[in-house]
C-alpha cells in the first residue's frame, strides 16, 4: 500500500485545522461516492490533544465507512505518539478492507516512464 500524509489544513485551506492534525490517503483504491470528488480516498487521520487528562497524546480515527458487516474492533483511540497513532490508523484501515465482502477497484500505481 503506498498510503501517504498530508497536513489536514493544508488539505483543506479553508478551515481552521491546527499544525498539529494529519490526514492519510490512500491513492490506490476507490470507494463508491456519495458526493461527486475526485482524488486519493481519505481513509483517517491523527490529531495532537491540546488540554485535559489526555494533553499531549495523539488520537487517531480510521474514517472509512463501507457496506458489509459491522466492523467490531475499534476504529479510533489514543497512542503516544504522532508515529504510532499513524500506524494504527494504517492497521485498522487494512484489517477493516480485509473484513468487507465486496473488493473495491484499485488504481493502477503511477509509473515515470519516458
Amino acid at each position: 500500500m503506498s498510503i501517504y500524509w498530508m497536513k489536514t489544513a493544508d488539505v483543506y485551506p479553508d478551515s481552521s485545522w491546527s499544525e498539529n492534525s494529519f490526514t492519510a490517503f490512500d491513492p490506490e483504491v476507490r470507494f463508491p461516492r456519495f458526493h461527486m470528488e475526485t482524488g486519493d480516498e481519505p481513509i483517517g487521520g491523527v490529531d495532537l490533544i491540546k488540554g485535559g487528562l489526555q494533553d499531549g497524546l495523539w488520537r487517531w480515527s480510521m474514517t472509512v465507512s463501507l457496506s458489509g458487516p459491522r466492523y467490531g474492533r475499534p476504529i479510533n483511540g489514543v497512542e503516544l505518539t504522532r508515529g504510532a497513532a499513524g500506524r494504527r490508523v494504517v492497521e485498522v484501515y487494512q484489517h477493516y478492507l480485509s473484513t468487507r465482502p465486496e473488493q473495491y477497484p484499485r488504481v493502477p500505481a503511477k509509473t515515470d516512464e519516458v
